[in-house]
């Protein structure tokens, strides 16, 4: 009997991880909620400390503050939320029975990560538009002196829509590569945490430390997205994004097909060997 196709095992692996984080499990109790909670407690906090103090007499020099530096915490936390839940969701897979059982059911190991990508960065790409249009559509409203001049219509409302989610699903398949390649989910948590918000932010004090951090890819991620950073994106907004999304292929590929592949070709070298020797 022939196996199953490659797309017939992806749709099964979403549906696996479907079937096995639907109720009562981390994603939807704890990090979904904290993807939406962290972002807009911190956003619509600092609005109402800057919105306050705005109101007090002699503080007309208060800036306001423009669109592209009004979703900053969305980009930053929601993102980094999620991609450590699919690093964590990934590198869980290698403990217990879950391992054997991944085996006999997806016998290309590639396409069950594949679909954890596909259905973590669903969830996350969704999330963020959502957070994204209630951040942007509050804010002018609901604090208007400090953040009136923020408009989703806007050239850089619009590029967010798109260029955020983008960003966060491609930061899924990140995760699952350092999930595949770090086989201890809190470890893989903290690898992620340490190069999202240490590595990447203090590489520049190495010898030809700015050199270096040009390069770091999820800076190059959030400058590309449009919001406001002191860094500026090595290959241009556009070509930093699309920079970011050849990083998290290239790391997958390299973490989770290869290994695979490579497995596959000496299986077939041992039965060959056996073969010839029987």
């Amino acid at each position: 009997m022939n196996s199953p196709g490659a797309a017939t095992l992806i749709r099964r692996g979403i549906a696996a991880e479907w079937t096995r984080t639907t109720g009562r499990s981390f994603l939807w109790i704890v990090a979904v909620p904290f993807t939406f909670v962290l972002p807009l407690i911190v956003t619509f906090g600092i609005a109402a400390v800057a919105e306050r103090l705005a109101e007090l007499p002699g503080q007309s020099y208060l800036a306001t503050v423009s669109t592209t530096n009004s979703v900053y915490w969305v980009i930053t936390l929601s993102v980094s939320v999620m991609t450590v839940t699919t690093a964590y969701a990934h590198a869980a897979q290698w403990r217990g029975r879950t391992s054997d059982l991944n085996a006999f059911l997806f016998p290309r190991f590639w396409t069950v990560a594949l679909a954890r990508w596909f259905y973590y960065g669903t969830i996350t790409a969704v999330s963020t538009v959502v957070l994204l249009v209630v951040v942007m559509v509050t804010l002018p409203t609901q604090f208007p002196q400090i953040y009136g001049a923020v408009d989703i219509t806007d050239s850089a409302g619009i590029r967010f829509l798109w260029t955020v989610p983008s960003y966060g699903f491609a930061a899924c398949g990140v995760g699952v590569a350092v999930g595949s390649l770090i086989r201890t989910p809190s470890a893989a948590v903290a690898v992620l945490l340490f190069w999202v918000y240490v590595a990447e932010n203090s590489i520049n004090m190495l010898p030809h430390g700015y050199t270096l951090q040009a390069y770091a890819p999820f800076l190059n991620a959030v400058a590309a997205t449009g919001q406001e950073v002191a860094f500026i994106p090595r290959f241009g907004r556009n070509g930093s994004l699309l920079y970011f999304v050849l990083f998290a292929v290239v790391l997958f590929v390299a973490a989770v097909v290869l290994p695979a592949l490579i497995r596959k070709i000496s299986a077939y070298r041992r039965a060959a060997v056996t073969k010839s020797g029987a």
